[in-house]
């Protein structure tokens, strides 16, 4: 990056130099002769994006060189940083090549402004209000109302919550994170805000699940339907936030953990044919992560089976909720935390799940502590299930999810 801004810096001061520049070399034809050099000087990525916009040319500029950054229905939010300091919230989007290629294009194309050159601290990126990174942004999968909804409310609105490495390094990499609950209830805070924070602080752009209950009237396929929903709104719109493509995965915690095992054997292809740009976009997570779930939901005898399933489901339905049954080569690369003494899940259902991917020849890794009760979510504080988090940060980073801005290759195999 510093040798892309050093660039910029010496060819203006060359070009401010030069007081006998010829001006109308500089504007072309369609601009004004008269305009004395020295109030002028190429516009370049150091300045606002305010400025880059009011500028025809340099929106030109910006619209070829970088087209998806200005699709995004956010970027007139902008204008008070420069495209520099955007590098910070889209690494893999801004970077140090395109901003090299927006100077070139800037210089060639004459795009000129009368503004004061940006001193040093100008147009870091920093919120006017402190108070702004503070806050979290909730976006609604469905804008007009989810299928199937029976009211209005949020009980019965599924969204995603983004939290995001705000400034920190990013990678590219995005998890939407599936609390638990048994269905009935979603615990968003130990296993969905906490969870997003140590993802956002790994430099992983977190969207918190929240995914309708069986308790306010809805059961399967309605949580499978927003798993998979929250799946295509990421990768339709992966480019607002920096996140590649083929970087986006699932985590799951206990029913939140059945319902990223249920995505993650079936899901489903995009539709080119759909209005709605998120349903163009296929819902297969590129990986998962699943923390003392349970995969042979057909076992489960509690009121979370009646609940979720009704008194009598189907042969079909048994199957579609038996995860274990559903693995499939195509199944995305898996890494399976569980404790030996989990009362509620036994780890039988982890070792299952396991074996299946084994079998279909998946990548899969499984961890199981000797001792530790269900729904510890990340179990920072226990200095042994304390460990387990910086096992999946190891595997994260053993397939290039963290550590590195491009992946070096396909993170599904």
């Amino acid at each position: 990056m510093k040798h892309v801004l050093r660039w910029t810096v010496l060819s203006l001061s060359l070009l401010l130099g030069l007081t006998t520049w010829p001006v109308q070399q500089v504007l072309g034809q369609t601009e004004t002769a008269s305009v004395a050099a020295s109030t002028l000087r190429p516009l370049s990525a150091a300045d606002s994006m305010g400025d880059l916009l009011d500028n025809p040319r340099a929106r030109a500029v910006l619209e070829r060189e970088l087209p998806e950054l200005m699709q995004n229905e956010r970027i007139e939010q902008a204008r008070p940083i420069s495209l520099v300091a955007m590098q910070r919230f889209a690494p893999t989007l801004v970077t140090d090549e395109r901003i090299a290629a927006v100077n070139a294009a800037l210089l060639a194309a004459g795009a000129l402004s009368s503004a004061p050159l940006p001193g040093a601290t100008a147009n870091l990126g920093l919120p006017v209000d402190p108070l702004v990174a503070l806050n979290l942004e909730t976006v609604p999968l469905w804008p007009d109302g989810a299928p199937g909804a029976l009211e209005a409310g949020p009980a019965h609105t599924p969204t995603v919550t983004v939290i995001a490495p705000d400034g920190a390094t990013a990678f590219g990499t995005a998890v939407i994170v599936a609390p638990g609950g048994g269905y009935q209830a979603l615990a968003t805070g130990h296993e969905g805000r906490l969870v997003g924070d140590w993802l956002a602080a790994h430099g992983i752009t977190a969207f918190v699940l929240n995914y309708r209950l069986c308790t306010v009237g809805y059961r399967h396929p309605t949580q499978l339907h927003d798993a998979r929903r929250a799946l295509r709104w990421v990768r339709a719109h992966a480019a607002e936030y920096g996140i590649q493509r083929n970087r986006i995965g699932m985590l799951g915690f206990s029913a939140g953990g059945h319902l990223t095992a249920m995505a993650s054997t079936l899901f489903e292809p995009g539709n080119p044919e759909a209005d709605d740009p998120v349903e163009q976009v296929d819902s297969r997570p590129d990986f998962a992560v699943l923390a003392y779930a349970p995969t042979r939901f057909g076992e489960v005898r509690d009121n979370t089976r009646t609940c979720f399933l009704g008194d009598k489901p189907g042969a079909k339905v048994l199957r579609e909720v038996d995860p274990v049954t559903n693995v499939t080569a195509s199944t995305p690369p898996t890494f399976i935390y569980h404790t030996t003494t989990d009362a509620l899940v036994s780890p039988g259902h982890a070792t299952a799940y396991y074996d299946a991917l084994v079998a279909a020849g998946v990548p899969a890794e499984l961890h199981i502590f000797g001792t530790g009760w269900h729904g510890q979510g990340l179990a920072l504080a226990d200095p042994v299930l304390g460990a387990w988090p910086d096992l999946l940060a190891s595997w994260l980073r053993k397939r290039q999810l963290i550590g590195v801005r491009e992946p070096m290759g396909d993170v599904s195999d």
